[in-house]
């Protein structure tokens, strides 16, 4: 008996114990157990924007197809991939058709010269009869003069017959010599027609000649060669576009490679519009290469885009600014282990490729050119400066690739240029462009201002018509001399009428900035499983993580951003009284991505909700208005 008493004093125990636990259990408030709470902090706060960008190439040269007048197909072309130094082949077109136009425009020349050598041999035959002929008519008039002075001592008759005889004989005399100076002109302008179809023929001689020059695309600066895809024909979503190759046939005008510059790199970056607010150029920020993951290196803003873009692609319908943070290249090789010498070599390449007349990246991808579908370089001479977007240059394609391009306004930009010097030979055209240069301080067309520009071009016109005058007239005079804006015939056969400042980027299209020799001699760059490629030491693409100091706050009172809510268009938090939370108003100072420093509110130590405590679970409160932590934005002071 006493055993069953004692086991039911057990049970009624722990079952006592049971109901005591399960009742302390049901008065824990439930928003104390699923609610994560943080401290208020006081101390040094540092605003930081984060960025994801990538790394590139800060000038890079497009290198684009000739326009041959015929069939454009592509033979030889230097690897994807490879490091071509200056004056590299990088690709090279069939030449047969050009080779053969060449050699039907000698035959058409000598078969000319032959012609006019015949006429001026015809003509001299008969200014040798006519002055045979002028001579016996002046001999009859001077024989019926003397005849006519007899006339005293003979009959009227016969004396009115001398006279007759007179007047005939030089009525003979005048026709003669109006014949044969019919007969001169009629020659000369025989002759004058002869010369002029000789004119054409050199000019289309040493137009297809310039072509022949542009079968050869060199390098214009040291830097890693990418080849472009192979956008020509019927294409549709989800295709996989090759790259060009050899034995591609390519329409004239199109992009076939670049050469990138990899001596000197950036990064280019997108933020968000309210971090927009907070950057400014030259500003310091710390970046890290995936490639890197353990270096940390110094970079500052570079250029900011005054522009927001949101890219219709993707899943974000948030519009971004492009931001580009500069690189101290020094700091980047020696944290990639590059030597000092190595390092010194690809300074000194950066600083060679810098006075070079290429373009920069622009500010946001990759480069546009307004009027590529057309050939990119006429007669030879100096590559042409194409149009950019806002220009005012427009360019359509007509015929056989025969390009008309219009500017409006300003000195004619590099169309004018590039019909000044269709006319050249590579040595004077290289002179000039060495002039052009030294004309204009290795500023580009587009960096002058408009007297600067006026200025140059008015030096250019003078020197082209010196080397013509010394050369015996040139083929492209009208052009050279014509103003800007005037529409003329250039050396390319094609219409050009200038205008626009010419800011654009270069687009080189062919061998015409370089001299004969310098393209017999140039060679393929080696693969790049071949060449040491010390230089390729990072590619374009890299990704990289960015962080922008904004502020330094010393000494600041400091929330995280969940904590801060907004209630009634008023910042508020959420702190805890014992099991409560109590509601109470702050006044922020500055926001970052994590962290609002507080003006006044709050205290250091006291313990602040990171979620709504009043909010239903499982759902939203829909009795709060504006419900939800404050968005991460920064901003200035409230």
């Amino acid at each position: 008996m006493k055993k069953w008493i004692i086991r039911l004093i057990i049970l009624a125990t722990i079952a006592g114990a049971s109901y005591a636990g399960y009742t302390a259990f049901q008065s824990i408030p439930k928003e104390v157990e699923t609610i994560a709470t943080a401290k208020v902090r006081k101390g040094d706060v540092i605003v930081k924007s984060f960025a994801r960008g990538e790394l590139r190439a800060v000038r890079s040269a497009t290198l684009t197809a000739p326009n041959l007048f015929g069939t454009v197909q592509v033979t030889r072309m230097a690897p994807l991939g490879a490091f071509a130094r200056e004056k590299d082949l990088i690709v090279e077109f069939d030449d047969s058709e050009v080779q053969s136009r060449v050699e039907e425009k000698q035959l058409e020349l000598d078969q000319i010269e032959e012609q006019i050598k015949k006429a001026q041999a015809d003509l001299a035959i008969r200014n040798n009869q006519d002055q045979v002929e002028l001579l016996q008519a002046r001999y009859s008039v001077r024989r019926a003069e003397l005849e006519v002075k007899r006339n005293e001592l003979i009959s009227a008759i016969d004396a009115q017959k001398n006279k007759l005889t007179l007047e005939e004989s030089r009525r003979r005399l005048q026709q003669l010599e109006s014949d044969i100076k019919s007969r001169q002109e009629q020659a000369q302008a025989e002759l004058a027609v002869l010369r002029e179809k000789r004119n054409k023929g050199n000019l289309e001689m040493q137009r297809e000649r310039s072509r022949l020059m542009q079968v050869k695309i060199l390098s214009p600066i040291s830097g890693l060669v990418a080849v472009r895809q192979n956008r020509t024909g019927f294409m549709f979503p989800g295709m996989q576009v090759p790259d060009i190759r050899e034995g591609d046939q390519i329409q004239p005008g199109i992009p076939v490679a670049d050469i990138l510059d990899l001596s000197e790199m950036e990064v280019i970056a997108k933020v968000g519009e309210l971090d927009r607010a907070n950057l400014r150029e030259g500003q310091d920020a710390e970046l890290t290469l995936d490639a890197l993951p353990n270096k940390k290196l110094k970079a500052s803003i570079k250029t900011l885009s005054g522009t927001a873009s949101a890219n219709a692609f993707s899943f974000d319908p948030a519009k971004k600014f492009d931001v580009v943070f500069r690189i101290d290249m020094r700091e980047l090789l020696s944290a990639l282990g590059a030597k000092e010498d190595q390092i010194t070599k690809i300074l000194a390449t950066a600083a060679a490729n810098r006075g070079k007349n290429v373009s920069s990246m622009p500010l946001g991808g990759p480069m546009m050119v307004a009027g590529a579908g057309g050939p990119p370089q006429g007669g030879g001479g100096m590559p042409q400066l194409m149009q950019a977007p806002g220009g005012g240059a427009e360019s359509q394609q007509q015929g056989g690739g025969e390009g008309r391009q219009r500017g409006a306004g300003g000195a004619g930009g590099g169309n004018a240029m590039t019909r000044m010097m269709g006319g050249l030979n590579p040595d004077d055209a290289k002179k000039m462009r060495e002039a052009m240069e030294k004309a204009t301080g290795g500023k580009q067309i587009s960096e002058l201002s408009q007297e600067e520009r006026t200025k140059v071009f008015a030096q250019m016109r003078d020197m082209m018509a010196t080397m013509q005058k010394k050369n015996g007239g040139g083929a492209n005079t009208a052009a050279s001399t014509a103003p800007a804006g005037a529409e003329g015939e250039g050396g390319g056969g094609r219409r050009q009428r200038g205008g626009g400042a010419g800011g654009g980027m270069p687009m080189f299209g062919g061998g015409g900035q370089f001299t004969q020799k310098e393209l017999d001699a140039a060679r393929l760059p080696l693969p790049p499983e071949e060449d040491t490629q010390f230089d390729v030491l990072l590619r374009p693409g890299l990704l990289a993580d960015v962080q922008i100091i904004i502020e330094k706050i010393p000494n600041a009172i400091n929330v995280p951003m969940q904590a801060v809510f907004e209630r009634e268009g008023k910042p508020s938090v959420y702190i805890k009284k014992g099991n409560k939370f109590e509601l109470r108003e702050i006044k922020p100072l500055k926001r970052s991505e994590n962290v609002m420093t507080v003006a006044s509110g709050l205290e250091p130590g006291e313990t602040v909700a990171l979620a709504d405590p009043t909010a239903k679970k499982g759902g939203s409160d829909k009795k709060e208005k504006g419900g939800g932590a404050i968005s991460a934005l920064p901003g200035g002071k409230s």
